[in-house]
């Protein structure tokens, strides 16, 4: 599908890229993975053909069609959601006037040459039409908007008028129903709360289109990826394994190269003294000579250096507070007419580990913000004796001045006592050297998350507000601020939509739903299986009401015992002829993508190579929905047997 090949990219002196080379399959679903600042957004662009590159080549098939997603765009703001993901059909548009000129030319045609190339043409433009499932397509959008998270009154809204993340949600519902042949995605829950993500994971499981994935979600890229794709220090490393194997495979085959790099040192060093023993014998200088040439073209085995570079973090000793750390009594929110929290209760005692979850705007940031004193509301808020309190905000890292350095931004936030221990936590948070001299402005988000939690840790706290403060940290960052917060001795409550962070990390979790929160005394996957187990309740009662409807239409239904065995048998039939042409076709896809990367081609014939593979993708994606239509029919004409 995509093949990239000796990809050269350098900025100023650093090589992101350096001669590398990989390909992209049609049924590949790949994480890509690596430290912040490795390249992996920059890949992606390069794949999106959004982004030059020194030197190389990136071969794509003729009319293939690409979803990119990046971390950040620009937004139409004068549409609404519903027109962003109406915009998925534009193509289907173009494709119905085409198929209309196509028609009118293939009458007219003179030859049988020119007939059977617009034929041909004719045939695949039905394809991607049946492809896009126009007929639909409004029941299409409203399902993706609902699934995504948008309830029906905001649909219809002006862009302009949601946050930058509903904005990103629109564009990831029209990517979706384009049904492109590749997706790129860059980091796709950020604006996710764990519904969404559940359902964006469900959906794109048995997605048909090869994925690429920017994720510093664990879970996501286990479910969803076969294969990964590290980026570090301007190379690829390339495995056919997910993130959790990946690592661990990685880790084994450093132990087998260091094991392997010991052993050749042995074995040299042996050899060398043999070479210095007969060096100077005549009678074995000949076989000396021979060891000297053995150790020349010896092919030395190099450990790849792990990138062992990571944060530093432990909380300090919580000052000692009082039994009640926190209490919230009769609050009640609203925005205009939308109420967020109606005479809401909550109790927070030292030393306790608390996260909220729920859906988005179900008031979690509004509680930590209304906790803080930031955002007005009715009721009381409490908070015990000595509590001192430390806040992350979403928007933390864009609340540090610009042109104030790194250094001066820690030096501001620490306390009189901690002034002297202000570049010892920098470089505990891998800022050393010049990087402490860096403008706020030029910091990557990463960063920036970084420096502001560095800055939290500069001053005696013991009660943690974090609001999603692993946003932009990655994986390992991540996994290093767990386990510092799974030892804290204070008392922190938590907003997170990352399943894998807040798995064993919290002593309840609190779920904001109906205006209210509730104590929810289980682990986040505990919690998300339970919703699954009430949302299936539902779903059964629906299934049964589905039945009797079913079994009323059959009492009515006249249809003859034979006709409908013979309705069934022939639905069957198309099921297993679809089912063998489904795999004669992806023989014909792997035969055809192992000839174009051994390279059994001739140069001339590569481009028509990419080309017919990606004329085999779009026809396998057809034939699947084909089977998928043929198998639903063939079993609820098996019911009504």
């Amino acid at each position: 599908m995509i093949s990239v090949n000796d990809l050269l990219l350098h900025f100023g002196e650093r090589p992101m890229f350096d001669h590398v080379s990989f390909f992209i399959g049609s049924d590949d679903r790949i994480g890509l993975v690596g430290r912040n600042g490795a390249g992996k957004s920059t890949l992606l662009k390069i794949l999106a053909d959004q982004q030059p590159f020194d030197k190389g080549t990136i071969g794509r098939p003729k009319g293939l069609t690409m979803g990119y997603l990046p971390q950040q765009m620009d937004h139409d703001l004068e549409l609404s959601p519903w027109q962003v993901a109406e915009k998925a059909f534009a193509e289907a548009q173009e494709l119905n006037a085409s198929i209309d000129q196509i028609a009118d030319d293939l009458e007219q045609a003179k030859t049988d040459e020119e007939a059977m190339e617009l034929a041909t043409l004719l045939a695949h433009a039905h394809e991607r039409l049946n492809t896009l499932g126009v007929s639909d397509h409004d029941m299409k959008i409203e399902r993706m908007l609902k699934g995504i998270g948008f309830v029906d009154q905001d649909m219809h809204r002006s862009m302009k008028e949601l946050s930058g993340g509903w904005r990103m949600r629109a564009e990831l519902a029209r990517i979706l129903l384009v049904q492109p042949d590749l997706l790129l995605l860059d980091e796709p829950t950020n604006h996710l709360d764990l519904p969404a993500i559940q359902w964006l994971e469900d959906l794109l499981r048995s997605y048909p289109a090869a994925l690429v994935l920017i994720s510093h979600d664990k879970t996501f890229l286990d479910k969803l990826t076969k294969r990964t794709l590290e980026v570090t220090g301007g190379s690829i490393i390339d495995r056919k394994v997910p993130w959790s194997q990946y690592v661990e495979l990685r880790k084994v085959e450093r132990e087998q190269q260091s094991a392997a790099a010991k052993e050749q040192q042995r074995y040299i060093k042996e050899t060398e003294a043999l070479i210095n023993k007969f060096r100077a014998k005549a009678s074995k200088a000949a076989f000396a000579q021979s060891l000297i040439t053995k150790l020349d073209k010896l092919d030395r085995i190099e450990v790849e250096d792990e990138d062992l570079r990571k944060m530093l973090v432990k909380f300090p000793p919580a000052p000692s507070s009082g039994k009640l750390v926190c209490e919230v009594m009769g609050v009640s929110k609203a925005y205009g007419p939308k109420r967020i929290f109606s005479n809401a209760e909550l109790t927070i005692a030292k030393g306790e580990h608390l996260a909220l979850v729920g859906a988005n705007g179900t008031g979690k940031s509004t509680l930590v913000r209304m906790i803080m004193r930031e955002e007005p509301f009715e009721g009381e808020i409490r908070l015990g004796h000595n509590v001192i309190t430390g806040y992350y905000a979403q928007d933390m890292p864009e609340r540090m001045a610009p042109q104030r350095t790194v250094i001066e931004t820690a030096e501001d936030a620490a306390s009189e006592e901690n002034r002297t221990r202000v570049r010892a936590m920098l470089g505990a948070f891998m800022f050393s050297g010049e990087d402490v001299e860096k403008k706020v402005k030029v910091l990557s988000g990463g960063e920036r998350a970084r420096l502001a939690l560095c800055c939290m840790l500069l001053k005696p706290l013991n009660f943690l507000l974090l609001d999603e403060p692993t946003h932009h940290l990655d994986i390992q960052s991540k996994d290093v601020l767990k386990e510092a917060l799974k030892n804290y001795d204070g008392t922190f409550l938590l907003v997170s939509h990352d399943r894998d962070f807040l798995t064993g990390l919290t002593d309840r979790l609190l779920e904001l739903d109906d205006l209210r929160i509730r104590d929810q005394h289980m682990d986040i996957l505990e919690l998300i299986e339970k919703r699954k187990e009430l949302q299936g309740a539902d779903i059964g009662k629906s299934s049964a009401r589905v039945k009797e409807v079913k079994a009323a239409k059959k009492g009515k239904d006249q249809r003859a015992g034979k006709d409908r065995e013979k309705e069934l048998r022939k639905a069957r039939n198309a099921v297993e002829r679809l089912e063998k042409q489904l795999t004669q076709l992806e023989q014909e896809e792997k035969d055809l993508q192992a000839k174009v990367m051994k390279g059994d081609l001739p140069a001339d014939e590569v481009q028509a190579g990419y080309e017919k593979m990606g004329a085999l993708a779009k026809r396998i994606a057809t034939v699947m929905e084909e089977w998928e239509t043929a198998s639903a029919q063939a079993e609820e004409l098996a019911e009504e047997a």
